[in-house]
Formats: structure tokens, C-alpha cells, sequence
């Protein structure tokens, strides 16, 4: 631990309600139930109207226009237009602000730093709270901005990619390294690199935790999942970043359009989503072509083995990464890896997952002439190969099997197409949201994961 008497950040947010007995009664699948419909039919909807409020400018015709609703009256919402357009700006602000004191400021102070992680966490908070807004609003909503390609318009976006190598290795990237500052159990500091796919304005970024000591004995870079706003994921990653303590840095990437990447106007994941087969394509491309280059980073800043692994969309775009790394750079590819509630089969997903149900996305997407003979032939940009780079031995699963958003079998079907042995596969009567939730209950999937990448 930092010295008490240091100007550190303050402890992460846990889930702490769920590290008891109460987490055993709590995360089961009717759990799953209530999380999914609260996502599908609350968090969505408030949020795709906060996305549009916060650069409305206050404008109610703005506004109307963005959310492309008709009958409604929306004068009624004026003050809060204004009200999430001005917090908006103040965000921005803040953003600028922390990005010119923690990578541009020649010797900042700890406490300036400090301050400056505090404003940025506040900032976050008050986004998510201003959804509250739109409560009377939300039934007239629809839960994402729609923008579904058809099969035809999706092959020529990718007909430059190689089936054969969908995800080949990236050309080095200048990474920068932010002032670094005490946290909860030792140094934090933030990464970031020029986007290597998609948008060439955009930045990836993430945040590494370092052991106490600040001896690298192994890297884990952990991938959240889609829709998680940053104070969301800074909680559910506490178990992760608990692995400090066993000298593991732990590096959390922030996903295409998520976080301080979200497109204007949109929210986080909203762009991944409401694009349909399309969206995924390309978050995964970004994604998993960063990914290479997080771990070349890894090994470069430390003499110590490199683990990938993430939940839901980070690990479906982990096990896509550790699939492609057979064709990568020794230095790119991990030496482990942890998956936690994922599938093989994208087909499933786009057509039997119930969060793609309750969203509407599948039928949005039928309409757009997709079915599972059209999604064939992308199937190379979004499911893994037959073997990972790594040993199967150094594979860690955790599957629900009570899972219907990346639905079971497929998980299954992963883990015995790769070999993974049965003590490295966790399976839970739980579904999506806790089956990942329980490893602030029982983390024994992590904790394996740590006792391979300790010793690869």
C-alpha cells in the first residue's frame, strides 16, 4: 500500500453488496432477468435521450429532431435541455483539462493530479445521473438511433479485408504514457495511441494500475463490455484490479466508441449496437488491432508474461484476438487467457440472444435483409479460429448456464472446440450479468488466470 500520508486517488468503487452471503442470494438467473430489462427498456432509452439532449444546444427543435419522434410535445423538457447541454460543455471541458494536466503539464503535482481524476469522475457521474431527465419521456423511446447497413452495403465496406487473415498484425504506433500519481494500492497512470482502425481523429486509450511495490510479475489487460459507461466499468473491474496485490499491472482499454470515444451524440456502445453485423465488424477490428498492441506495450515496458481476457464484448473481442495472434508478432501475442460469458457462434447472437431481442435489433435487422445465410460470409471478422495462440492449459472460461444474451451452448462449444481442461472451466447456474457480477462473490476463474499467468 502507498503511504498513508501521500496524496493518492481515492479507493475504486466495489460492489461490495455482493462480496457476502447476499451476493450468493442475489446473482441468480432471475437476477438476469431484471438486469436485461432494466438495460433494454430503461438505461438504453434514457440514455439515447441524454445523448440527444447533450448536444442539442438546448434546443428543443434540435432535440426532436435527434430523437426522431413525431405527436409529441417536447417543450416540457426545455430547462433540461438546457440544463444537460451546459453540463455537457462543462464535461468537455473537464476532459481538456485532465488531458492537458495528465499528458501535457511538465511535473504536475500529485494533488493537482489528484483533484483532476477527482473533477473527471465527478463530470462522469453527473452525465450518467442527467438520464434521470427523461423518465416521463422513455416509453415513446426507442432504446437505439438506428443505422443498419444492408449484407450488400457491408461486404463492400470490408472488401479490402483478407478473409483468410482478418486481423493482421499492426504496424508500430507511437503509445503515450500520462504523469503517473498514488492510487488505492500503488501507481495509476493512462495510455494512449493514435486509433490504428476506424476513425483517424480518434485516441485509444486505457488505464494501468501497478502492484504496490511496483514489480511487474504479469500483465492482465482486461476488455469490459458493450455499453458500459467508465464509473460503470471502474467498479465492475474491482476484482480485477484487486490483482495489484499479487503483482499483476493491470491495464483497462477503453473500447471503440465508448467512454471519451463516444461519437457526438451517441452514447457509449450506442454505435456498436444500432449499426447491426456492421458494428460489430468494425468494433471488433478496431479493437482487436488495439489489442495487439496493448500487449506490444506490455512486453516492452516489462520482462513478465502478458495476459488478455474480457466480459461479454471484451471477451468475444478477447478470444478474437488470441485466435488472430497465431499470425501475429511473437511480441503481440498473449501468453494467457480469461474469457467470461461469451460464445463462438455469432449467429446466435444476432438472432437468438434476448438482449438483441429486447433491444429490437433483430428485427431491425431482418429488415434490413440480414439473416443467418447473409451474416455467413462475414463470420471470419467476428468468430475465433480453431486454436488459440496460446496453450489451451493457459485458458480460463467462466460460463453461465443460465446465459440467453451470449447464449451457452456456444460458450460450451468454445471451450471444447479449443481443449480447454475442465479445471480451467468455471460453469455457474447464472446468467450473463451475474455469472460476470459473481466474481465479486467468488473469483476463483480469476484467481486461476492469475496462478497461470504467474507462472507462464
Amino acid at each position: 500500500m502507498p503511504s498513508a500520508d501521500l496524496q493518492r486517488l481515492p479507493s475504486s468503487p466495489n460492489y461490495r453488496v455482493l462480496a457476502g452471503p447476499q451476493g450468493k442470494l442475489i446473482l441468480r438467473p432471475w437476477f438476469d432477468t431484471l438486469a436485461l430489462g432494466f438495460v433494454a427498456r430503461w438505461f438504453c432509452p434514457l440514455s439515447r435521450a441524454w445523448a440527444a439532449a447533450s448536444t442539442s444546444n438546448g434546443s428543443v427543435e434540435e432535440f426532436s429532431d435527434a430523437l426522431a419522434v413525431q405527436g409529441l410535445n417536447l417543450a416540457r423538457y426545455a430547462g433540461a435541455l438546457r440544463k444537460i447541454s451546459q453540463s455537457h460543455y462543462e464535461f468537455q471541458k473537464i476532459c481538456d483539462d485532465w488531458e492537458s494536466r495528465f499528458f501535457d503539464e511538465e511535473n504536475p503535482s500529485p494533488d493537482e493530479l489528484v483533484d483532476q481524476h477527482i473533477a473527471m469522475s465527478k463530470g462522469e457521474r453527473r452525465q450518467l445521473a442527467m438520464r434521470r431527465h427523461f423518465l416521463s419521456l422513455r416509453p415513446h423511446l426507442s432504446p437505439l438511433k438506428w443505422d443498419i447497413s444492408t449484407p450488400d452495403q457491408v461486404m463492400v465496406s470490408q472488401a479490402s479485408r483478407s478473409i483468410e487473415t482478418p486481423f493482421p498484425s499492426p504496424e508500430d504506433t507511437e503509445i503515450f504514457q500520462s504523469a503517473t500519481v498514488p492510487g488505492e494500492w500503488g501507481d495509476e497512470f493512462h495510455l494512449k495511441m493514435g486509433a490504428p482502425a476506424g476513425d483517424p481523429t480518434d485516441w485509444a486509450r486505457a488505464h494501468v494500475f501497478m502492484p504496490a511495490d511496483g514489480k511487474v510479475r504479469g500483465t492482465f489487460i482486461f476488455l469490459h463490455g458493450v455499453g458500459l459507461e467508465p464509473v460503470m466499468w471502474d467498479a465492475l473491474a474491482y476484482p480485477a484490479k484487486a490483482l495489484t496485490r499479487q503483482g499483476i499491472r493491470v491495464v483497462l482499454p477503453t473500447g471503440p466508441w465508448h467512454g471519451r470515444r463516444t461519437p457526438e451524440g451517441l452514447f457509449g456502445g450506442e454505435d456498436i449496437l444500432r449499426r447491426g453485423p456492421l458494428g460489430f465488424v468494425e468494433g471488433f477490428h478496431s479493437w482487436v488491432t488495439e489489442c495487439a498492441l496493448w500487449i506490444r506495450w506490455a512486453r516492452s515496458s516489462a520482462d513478465a508474461a502478458v495476459g488478455l481476457g474480457g466480459v461479454s464484448l471484451g471477451a468475444l473481442t478477447a478470444q478474437l484476438a488470441a485466435s488472430a495472434a497465431n499470425e501475429w508478432l511473437n511480441t503481440d501475442q498473449p501468453d494467457a487467457l480469461i474469457l467470461l460469458t461469451t460464445t463462438n457462434d455469432m449467429t446466435a447472437i444476432a438472432f437468438d440472444s434476448s438482449m438483441v431481442e429486447q433491444l429490437r435489433l433483430k428485427s431491425e435487422i431482418r429488415k434490413h435483409g440480414w439473416t443467418a445465410e447473409t451474416l455467413k460470409p462475414l463470420l471470419p471478422f467476428l468468430q475465433p479460429g480453431e486454436e488459440p495462440a496460446m496453450s489451451p492449459e493457459n485458458v480460463v472460461m467462466l460460463l453461465g448456464s443460465a446465459d440467453r444474451v451470449t447464449p451457452f451452448p456456444g460458450g460450451v462449444a468454445l471451450a471444447q472446440c479449443w481443449n480447454v481442461p475442465a479445471s480451467n472451466l468455471f460453469i455457474r447456474k447464472q446468467g450473463h450479468f451475474s455469472g460476470a457480477l459473481g466474481l465479486s462473490h467468488d473469483a476463483a476463474p480469476l484467481q486461476r488466470f492469475a496462478d497461470l499467468l504467474l507462472q507462464a
